[in-house]
């Protein structure tokens, strides 16, 4: 192979590389254009609801303000309706099976549980959903907090290397960490009550 041969090569590889990341820009261009769209349409259609009379405008104040807005319901009506709502952010995850948590050892652990869990093993959700926390937490280290479409709010705790977004939109047995111990926490809440995880086991 001659330098000629090498030069062609390493152009082709790199225009190649080039035109991926110019599809990734354009690609996060459209959905940051579709997400703001979709916004202005919202805030018009609540403006022009509440206009109609003073009950609509209660309705909203109830409903919007006053009450915990669950969003994972109204994207999975919308994806029922009409397809995808919200641009898959995560694509590049590893899966695995998630089913692997319901055979390991735990102990009741403040509101939820601790389970046995290789140190630096990747843990993988439960369910898909909306992920609405990530940070610190009092006896729970490192959090992710997933708004389920099943209605839950998963907490994962004592989790490290998090490689998701706020508000991103993920698949049930994604990947979201690793556990930063032998152990993780798990805390299953929904309507706000705290959900015993054996009997959540049981129906699932």
């Amino acid at each position: 192979m001659n330098i000629d041969d090498y030069t062609k090569i390493t152009h082709k590889r790199y225009s190649s590389l080039k035109t991926q990341d110019e599809n990734k820009k354009i690609k996060y261009l459209k959905n940051l254009i579709t997400r703001v769209l979709l916004s202005i349409i919202l805030i018009i259609s609540i403006l022009i609801f509440t206009k109609f009379n003073d009950h609509n405008k209660e309705l909203i104040n109830k409903y919007l303000f006053q009450d915990s807005l669950k969003f994972t319901k109204v994207n999975k009506w919308y994806q029922d309706k009409f397809g995808s709502l919200i641009p898959d952010t995560n694509n590049n995850s590893e899966l695995v099976f998630s089913s692997d948590l319901s055979k390991n050892k735990y102990i009741n652990y403040q509101d939820g549980v601790q389970i046995e869990y290789p140190k630096n093993s990747p843990v993988s959700t439960l369910y898909g959903g909306i992920i609405i926390f990530i940070g610190e937490k009092d006896n729970y280290g490192n959090v992710v907090i997933i708004q389920g479409n099943d209605g839950i709010d998963y907490t994962y705790g004592n989790i490290t290397n998090i490689n998701i977004n706020l508000y991103d939109y993920i698949e049930k047995d994604t990947i979201i960490g690793e556990a930063k111990d032998d152990y993780i926490y798990l805390v299953l809440e929904k309507d706000g009550q705290y959900l015993k995880y054996d009997e959540y086991l049981k129906e699932n």
